[in-house]
């Protein structure tokens, strides 16, 4: 019996070497500090969001860098940070009651993109126009670039149709279609 607790323990090295290789590996530390970096993203890009509910302007300046470059120009509004300021603070008036949320949004090193849609009631001027006391429901997507955790670009498109017809503005929409990108 003496001789069979070498062979035993043998066996236990051998099972715990080749099993050693089975477990999930751990991520290695740019891969930790990539996801880490995407995570802080996301969180920036939600802290956007949710600056158009409160109409708070000032995290433009904190979130997008100075040579922030907007590539879905809105006509009306200023290129760059402040024409974002302006956009935030205008949907504020014309719907004060506005919610921006993100239905899906995922990261990969320096991009975030994001599936959302906003919703509110027009009660306040929007764009030059009367308010007409409907609701939207707009769907939207968004994807940015960032460069030393500050948002330096941005590509985005919003069913603006959809936001027209709804507020009565649009023409007619499909019998028995919900209006967004569905």
């Amino acid at each position: 019996m003496l001789g069979s607790k070498p062979v035993v323990a043998l066996l236990w090295v051998a099972i715990v070497v080749a099993t050693s290789g089975c477990q999930a590996q751990s991520p290695s530390g740019s891969q930790s500090a990539a996801n880490a970096q995407g995570e802080a993203n996301k969180a920036t890009m939600q802290r956007l969001y949710d600056a158009f509910g409160s109409g708070d302007t000032t995290i433009v300046d904190s979130a997008l860098a100075e040579n922030f470059v907007e590539h879905q120009v809105m006509t009306g509004f200023a290129p760059g940070r402040e024409g974002l300021k302006q956009l935030i603070a205008g949907m504020k008036v014309g719907f004060p009651d506005l919610k921006l949320g993100a239905h899906q949004m995922s990261a990969d090193s320096d991009l975030v993109w994001a599936h959302s849609s906003f919703t509110g009631t027009n009660t306040g001027p929007f764009m030059g126009t009367k308010a007409t006391g409907k609701p939207i429901d707009v769907e939207a997507f968004d994807l940015v670039r960032f460069e030393g955790g500050k948002i330096v670009e941005h590509w985005g498109i919003a069913d603006n149709m959809a936001m027209m017809q709804q507020l009565g503005r649009g023409g007619p929409m499909a019998a028995g279609k919900k209006p967004g990108m569905k």
